[in-house]
């Protein structure tokens, strides 16, 4: 079953990355709300991605 943590976290690891780049297109944009939600969203993504991946990096 380790392999559907790593896939999880992986897939959440992308998905981190993507919510956090579309909150800097929103924050270019002038649209400081929705920036300000997207970067609380994409930083919790990465802590859960970071969270399910730690077992299989061996920190």
């Amino acid at each position: 079953m380790s392999w559907l943590r790593e896939g999880s976290g992986g897939l959440l690891l992308l998905s981190a990355a993507a919510t956090l780049f579309h909150g800097v297109l929103q924050l270019r944009g002038h649209d400081y709300v929705a920036a300000i939600v997207l970067v609380v969203i994409g930083l919790a993504l990465l802590g859960a991605a970071v969270e399910l991946l730690r077992p299989s990096t061996g920190e």
